[in-house]
């Protein structure tokens, strides 16, 4: 179950009037896989980052590094789970965001939906090879349990545009 902390942060987010579309770990737990994850990623479009970092820094958190994301810590305790914002621009979050998924203990939090989060876990695979282990684990685990939610040819397609020509058969274990 998503920890308490990100439903207060994303009613905050939301009463300031930031969208946030919940990814990374938590996501993959939405859809069918249940594995530890720690921190909690949420996707932000660029054209909110500077209101973001605010509030984040108003909450009390600290950046801890900044590039396609954003990891905030908190200031007053090291332990407490880090918080991820992944910036994409306003076009995709867009695009993103229309979803019918939902998670959080009324259901108000949107999550992003399987194809997008296979994207960004092909996306992952390619280009972070200390992740791949994790990240393919994530995408057999995600497809095995929604194994009628992805045409065969359309993953073929997600692989090849996010992860390369190779990627499809590694998935699938196909020498």
């Amino acid at each position: 179950m998503l920890p308490e902390f990100a439903h207060s942060l994303y009613q905050r987010f939301e009463r300031e009037g930031i969208p946030l579309l919940l990814a990374g770990g938590w996501a993959v737990c939405h859809h069918g896989y249940s594995r530890f994850t720690r921190d909690v990623d949420w996707i932000c479009s660029r054209a909110n980052e500077d209101r973001a970092i605010a509030l984040m820094e108003s909450l009390g958190f600290g950046i801890a590094f900044q590039a396609m994301a954003t990891r905030f810590h908190l200031k007053r305790d090291p332990a407490y789970p880090p918080v991820d914002l992944l910036w994409v621009s306003p076009e995709s979050f867009a695009k993103m965001e229309i979803t019918d998924e939902r998670a959080g203990l009324h259901h108000d939090m949107p999550v992003i939906d399987l194809r997008t989060l296979l994207a960004m876990k092909l996306n992952a695979l390619k280009d972070r090879e200390q992740r791949h282990d994790k990240d393919l684990l994530d995408i057999r685990f995600l497809l095995k349990e929604n194994s009628n939610a992805l045409p065969e040819d359309e993953l073929r397609q997600l692989c090849e545009k996010f992860a390369g020509p190779d990627a499809y058969n590694l998935i699938r274990m196909i020498p």
